[in-house]
């Protein structure tokens, strides 16, 4: 069966029992889908767009990627599935002219944007975007929202803006470690969490399965001497810093974690202005690091990836750098690895696996996973030597040395995989994300994947129309083994973290803003006639409501003075302002004061009853006046602030949870706040709705 829509082609998207209730949740609220690789998170978007826009004729879909491949494979997709013309789904990167994007966006015949999200968070900066135009956004491999990426500024954008915001959040795997996914879930305005794993009977039934096994090598000789050096070079350093009392554990218990919670408490020091000594504890613990990396490439790679590596640190400009190329033990490490010649043990296994296979299945795919982009290059010249039909499938590589690929070259290598010009496919991180790879019979990992949202990716490659295999190579005694253990530990973890974080937002809702968009009514915010809603008594004027288009006027003194304006407003308290009393309070041009009005209206900031101009938080303060606070920002950090609540504790601001003018989050600045305070994590926090005065 196939899925009937008014605006879904005809048998073009199979009816799926959970991806249909997966969508149904999708409609209700912000929603984060969680589903392996190649089973449908795509087709959620398009089903929930194609309600949407079945439901609020005018209204538009933004649908981002991280990466251009991505983004124009989702708007092919769309277009092979929706009923939408190409002139109604645009893709907008970087790549783009600013004429083409300014257009697009400003167009309301497209309906659906594909945009990558620095590109879109650009635009909006520049004044291009109308985000209350957007009935869905979509954000996919969400699992990146972390901290300051694009991704999070524009949703906390969206739902600052949009009255009726509703996000979709699409990842495999948000990530193993429940603060780092509970991170995500606040960064876009999750309320509700849906997610399938294979064993799900509702989705089983559309999976073949996979079969993962894996295979053991021991390094050789020559490679356990290079080891060796590099492990007495790690021993000496750390063996210093004990004498210093920076490290208190013994040297065979030294390990990356204590090496940088060490870094940590140096950095903190030497901000607080004690340096002496500590700039070359920096720098040791950083030549410790750079061993450990050096290490791993001999365990678990090649002596290719290894050489090119000491070549990268002798020709690197970091003190760290620097000093650890000078020293003797880094010259025998070199030493040695020049005089080795050996393959890694892998690779013999890798070809033995491979030969098998394809005397079994000729016609099959294959995909191998390469984390080092130098051991990828190997792999093919092996396989190629052997006259394998393999290829190389890398990224850009900005700031990298080695090969690389443009997006151009991507998409045509994909191309060629899939019309069978070649038939092993050696890839690194970026054939985990998303891309429409075709599927293959058989997928062999390099090394272990630590990462859980990795695991799941890179099985996903296989087993879905049917029956698959996994292979996995460890090296024994060596750091295989524990990433090993820990990514499957990791990836079985994920069901009971989304459980638990299910359970801690459950009563969590976005506010939103006005009526609810009635079905078959036009979207209420779109560009060709905008009624900003506000009281029973009064609504604002066309000629003051609708979209202004760009003037003369800069960008920069529309925001000063919209800053200033609204500082009026809630100043001025329930009384409000008349136009005539902002134009005599504020030293700004007639035309950029009632520009700067208009936009809090339309933004929903304000209201206008009769000839006065009210700002709604002052409206919503008066009906909730047990959550009024004191607040003073007791010190900005990069991402977060403390701020002291009515001079009685503490409390942690994040900016997601912030609604107010950014010019007051500084340090020492008071205002009162309807403000909600909660537990998360142990962690008292803020959220702050509304700021009443300042």
């Amino acid at each position: 069966m196939f899925v009937s829509h008014p605006m879904v082609k005809p048998d073009t998207i199979e009816d799926r029992e959970y991806q249909r209730s997966m969508v149904e949740e999708a409609l209700r609220g912000n929603t984060l889908v969680v589903l392996p690789t190649a089973l449908g998170k795509t087709v959620i978007a398009e089903l929930v767009a194609a309600e949407l826009l079945h439901r609020h004729p005018g209204c538009r879909i933004l649908v981002m990627a991280p990466t251009k491949p991505l983004v124009l494979q989702h708007r092919q997709s769309f277009l092979k599935h929706l009923n939408i013309s190409e002139d109604e789904g645009i893709a907008i990167t970087g790549e783009v002219s600013e004429s083409v994007r300014k257009m697009a966006w400003g167009s309301p015949s497209v309906r659906i944007v594909f945009s990558t999200p620095q590109t879109a968070f650009n635009d909006y900066r520049r004044g291009w975007i109308r985000l209350e135009e957007f009935a869905l956004l979509v954000f996919d491999e969400c699992h990146r929202s972390r901290s300051r990426y694009a991704y999070t500024r524009l949703a906390s954008e969206y739902v600052r803006r949009c009255p009726w915001p509703r996000v979709l959040g699409l990842t495999a795997s948000p990530g193993s470690e429940e603060e780092k996914v509970l991170e995500v879930v606040k960064n876009l305005w999750v309320e509700k969490i849906v997610w399938r794993t294979e064993e799900d009977e509702e989705v089983s039934s559309y999976i073949p399965g996979v079969k993962v096994d894996w295979v053991r090598v021991e390094i050789p000789h020559e490679y356990e001497e290079v080891r060796k050096a590099i492990r007495e070079a790690i021993e000496n350093r750390v063996r210093h810093l004990q004498r210093f009392g920076v490290v208190r554990v013994p040297v065979e218990h030294v390990n990356r974690t204590i090496l940088v919670q060490a870094m940590a408490r140096i950095r903190a020091e030497i901000d607080s202005g004690v340096k002496g000594q500590n700039m070359h504890y920096m720098a040791l613990i950083s030549e410790i690091l750079s061993l450990y990396h050096a290490q791993e490439l001999i365990e678990s790679q090649h002596i290719h990836s290894l050489r090119e590596y000491l070549r990268e640190v002798m020709h690197s400009e970091l003190r760290s750098h620097r000093m650890l190329s000078g020293s003797e033990d880094f010259r025998k490490i070199i030493q040695l690895a020049a005089k080795s010649q050996a393959d890694h043990p892998k690779i013999e296994a890798l070809v033995q696996r491979i030969s098998q296979h394809l005397s079994e299945k000729p016609d099959d795919r294959i995909m191998v996973f390469a984390n080092i982009r130098n051991t990828a290059e190997v792999i093919v010249s092996r396989l190629t030597e052997l006259g394998y039909r393999a290829r190389m499938f890398i990224g850009k590589g900005e700031g990298k040395t080695g090969p690389k690929m443009t997006q151009q070259e991507q998409i045509r290598l994909l191309k060629e995989f899939r019309e069978g010009v070649f038939n092993i496919l050696v890839a690194t991180s970026i054939g985990e994300e998303g891309l429409d790879i075709p599927e293959c019979g058989y997928v062999i990992f390099y090394e272990p994947a630590i990462s859980g949202i990795r695991y799941i990716q890179r099985r996903g490659r296989t087993g879905r129309k049917l029956p698959g295999k996994v292979t996995i190579l460890i090296a024994e005694k060596t750091v295989d083994e524990y990433y090993f253990k820990e990514g499957y530990r990791r990836a079985r973890k994920m069901a009971k973290i989304l459980e638990n974080i299910s359970k801690k937002i459950q009563d969590i809702r976005v506010e939103r803003r006005g009526p609810e968009p009635r079905p078959g009514e036009p979207w209420p915010w779109r560009r060709e006639t905008i009624q900003v809603a506000t009281t029973k008594e009064s609504t604002v004027e066309d000629d003051e409501a609708v979209y202004i288009e760009a003037s003369k006027i800069s960008s920069g003194e529309l925001l000063r003075c919209r800053r200033e304006l609204y500082n009026k407003l809630l100043q001025a308290g329930v009384k409000g302002l008349s136009m005539a009393e902002a134009l005599s309070q504020l030293s700004y041009s007639p035309d950029v004061v009632r520009m700067s009005m208009n936009r809090l209206v339309r933004d929903g900031l304000a209201v206008k009853t009769g000839e006065k101009y009210v700002a709604k938080a002052v409206i919503r303060a008066s009906k909730k006046p047990d959550k009024i606070h004191e607040i003073r920002i007791e010190k900005v950090y990069p991402g977060f602030a403390i701020v002291v609540v009515d001079e009685e504790f503490r409390a942690r601001l994040d900016p997601a949870a912030y609604h107010g003018p950014r010019d007051l989050i500084r340090k020492g600045s008071k205002f009162k706040a309807n403000a909600t305070i909660q537990k998360i994590e142990g962690i008292t926090t803020i959220i702050i709705h509304d700021v009443l005065h300042s």
